[in-house]
């Protein structure tokens, strides 16, 4: 979106509030526009220079990490061969690199594409920071900046402590943040873990980018297992920032909600139970006597009762108490109807202490005693149409007589979706199966936790992206998704390959980089869904980051003039640079994703001419990076209408150009 929409005449003035809010939520403090931070968003300020005045979250280098995030990459993401599983068909990506540059590389190609971004990145707990960019402070700077030291030296008795610390995580969340966020759609969602040392500045950080009406909530994560070492408030959660892009957008789309995790297995129970219905049985105790000792018929007769309604129900709620990991609501099911159906009784009762208008007030009439009902003390929940709909369904539950309140029969098989709750409790861990498939790694998020939350946030084909990949947890959670459900969700996991320890288990299993780690755990895991007969996309393609194979303008010296002779003379891509590459790096400048089919077209003679399409973009790219593109080629090309086509620029002459320009979108390096 360009800043010159907003000067359309035809656009309301609330239309363009929405656009600023859109490009610049840091505008919006306290839920008022901020004209002094748009400014400053827009560098009509001196960047600086640093202003008080308004609401803001403020840290020393912020200005720094501003720039950082609208800075141009200038780097490249190139195919690893004989990496991955399945490259030529999957759609999953990994990219191994620096993720701040690689964010920068997929702004174009996945700008607006991405569903859901899941990250569990540093918890900055003094061990695990890792990602040093280059505007980070010398310690005396930063002392200097906060007032900490004078030129003289340091004025508190511990200048390394909690400021800087702070400050270097927010400078680092701060880029990667900014340019993750227009890589979701509209409708997309981010989620965050994090625990108590950056909970809080997170929080703000995240208020400031995405804008705080777009905060969906804080998911507590209850670990059920408190940190043994606190030497304060032992810990035993993690929390989990939620945020849209658009939440108004979103939730017009789609609900908040997720499936009851025992809802199936709930109803499968209940079914197996209704069955039974008019079987006659033994006692539960009498049944355990009867096989361990041989009893007189007679006695077994006389304590044979026929399996009824009541018998079913009370052999139900017994199942319900053994089961420990059920909901609130799910809990709540605890009744079967004479159709096998589970239900829950729910009150019909005006919810508010303000009196129901009058006509909620009309009596219904009991099935048996044919009296009026009681009524609740301010009316009942719904209209009378909707009463009445309710009876016609059957959906109104009567006590014993007309003194009874009734109330509404919620089914099961009609509410299998519920609210996400602020408190998840997952007490698992994945060490039994990182020892299993033989991956050192220290405490990994556990798979079925991850796929639960982005079964919350996405749907059939969407793509999630994580930047803080870790040993990989996000991508194995999506091939069990997608293994379960029958859907084609698809990710893109970038890793920096961080070197293990020396001394570490991970180096001596041989793993020199945390991303080997990632890479053998899909593989580890693609295989285990394999053997289960698998049908879903379980490959990856893995990406590298490295520099670019398109040679740059440089600076040159005014009293060397032959430097900038020298650049009018020169191949427009750096020596010993490597087609595949080259075809990567120009798919991803004109927009096309890293999962883009390409081939080597068949029907063109003269020359070898690269086809990229995708299913996403509405045209084809044409590359040939032959010295000369023959006549003969473009005559092959011509039928292409409305394609692009990049070629060299000394490999056509002026007159084939004007050619291939009449049909194609023609480029030239």
């Amino acid at each position: 979106m360009s800043i010159e929409k907003l000067n359309k005449p035809e656009r309301s003035d609330q239309e363009r509030i929405d656009v600023l809010k859109e490009l610049f939520p840091e505008a919006f403090t306290d839920g008022t526009f901020n004209l002094e931070i748009l400014k400053e968003e827009l560098h009509i300020l001196d960047l600086s220079s640093e202003k008080d005045g308004f609401y803001e979250l403020k840290w020393p280098g912020k200005v720094e990490a501003k720039k950082l995030a609208a800075k141009p990459f200038t780097g490249s993401l190139y195919p690893m061969k004989h990496e991955g599983i399945n490259v030529e068909n999957t759609r999953n990506i990994l990219i191994e690199g620096e993720n701040l540059e690689v964010l920068r590389i997929l702004q174009k190609s996945y700008r607006e594409q991405v569903k859901f971004i899941y990250i569990d990145p540093p918890y900055n707990t003094g061990n695990d920071f890792i990602y040093e960019d280059e505007y980070k402070e010398s310690v005396q700077s930063y002392l200097l900046k906060t007032g900490q030291a004078d030129e003289e030296g340091v004025l508190t008795s511990n200048p390394k402590s909690s400021g800087r610390f702070h400050t270097n995580w927010l400078n680092m969340m701060y880029p990667r943040l900014r340019l993750a966020k227009f890589l979701l759609k509209k409708e997309g969602v981010i989620a965050i873990h994090i625990d108590e040392h950056e909970q809080s500045n997170l929080e703000l950080l995240m208020n400031e980018i995405f804008g705080e009406e777009n905060r969906l909530g804080h998911i507590i994560w209850d670990k059920r297992n408190p940190k043994g070492d606190a030497t304060g408030i032992a810990y035993q959660h993690e929390s989990i920032l939620v945020y849209a892009r658009n939440k108004d957008y979103l939730l017009a789309k789609h609900e908040i909600k997720r499936p009851k995790r025992n809802a199936e297995k709930m109803i499968r129970k209940a079914k197996e139970l209704f069955s039974k219905l008019g079987k006659t049985s033994l006692p539960d105790d009498l049944q355990e006597v009867a096989q361990k000792y041989t009893l007189p018929k007679s006695i077994l007769e006389e304590h044979i009762k026929e399996y009824d309604l009541d018998a079913v129900n009370e052999e139900y709620k017994k199942w319900l108490q053994t089961q420990d990991d059920l909901s609130g609501g799910e809990a709540a099911y605890k009744c079967i109807d004479e159709n096998g159906d589970v239900y829950r009784p729910v009150s019909m009762a005006w919810p508010n202490k303000k009196q129901a208008p009058d006509h909620y007030f009309i009596p219904l009439i009991h099935p048996q005693t044919k009296k009026t009902c009681a009524i609740p003390q301010r009316g009942w929940r719904n209209p009378p149409s909707t009463m009445r709909k309710l009876l016609e369904e059957n959906k109104i539950l009567f006590g014993k007589d007309e003194k009874t309140i009734p109330n509404r029969k919620y089914l099961l098989k009609e509410y299998l979706y519920e609210n996400i709750p602020s408190i998840l409790r997952y007490g698992g861990s994945d060490v039994d199966l990182f020892n299993k498939l033989g991956l050192p790694f220290e405490n990994p998020k556990p798979y079925r936790f991850a796929m639960d939350m982005i079964h919350f946030f996405t749907e059939e084909d969407d793509i999630i992206l994580d930047f803080f990949a870790g040993s990989g947890t996000t991508g194995h959670a999506v091939y069990e998704l997608n293994e379960k459900y029958h859907t084609r969700r698809r990710f893109i996991l970038v890793q920096v390959p961080e070197e293990t320890a020396k001394n570490s288990a991970a180096r001596k299993s041989g793993f020199n980089t945390i991303s080997q780690i990632t890479k053998k755990r899909l593989m580890e895991a693609a295989t285990c869904i394999k053997q289960r007969g698998a049908v879903s996309d379980c490959g990856f393609k893995v990406f590298g980051l490295g520099k670019t194979n398109i040679r740059q303008w440089s600076d040159f010296d005014g009293d060397r003039i032959e430097e900038l002779e020298e650049q009018f003379d020169y191949s427009p891509l750096v020596p010993g640079w490597n087609e595949e590459n080259v075809i990567t790096e120009l798919l991803l400048v004109q927009g096309f994703p890293l999962d883009s089919n390409r081939e080597v077209l068949k029907n063109v003679r003269y020359n070898k001419v690269w086809k990229i399409t995708h299913d996403r973009v509405d045209y084809s790219l044409y590359i040939c990076l032959d010295k000369k593109l023959e006549e003969h080629t473009a005559n092959d090309l011509i039928p292409f209408k409305g394609d692009v086509l990049i070629v060299l620029d000394d490999a056509v002459t002026d007159t084939l150009k004007m050619i291939l320009s009449e049909t194609l979108n023609v480029k030239t390096l």
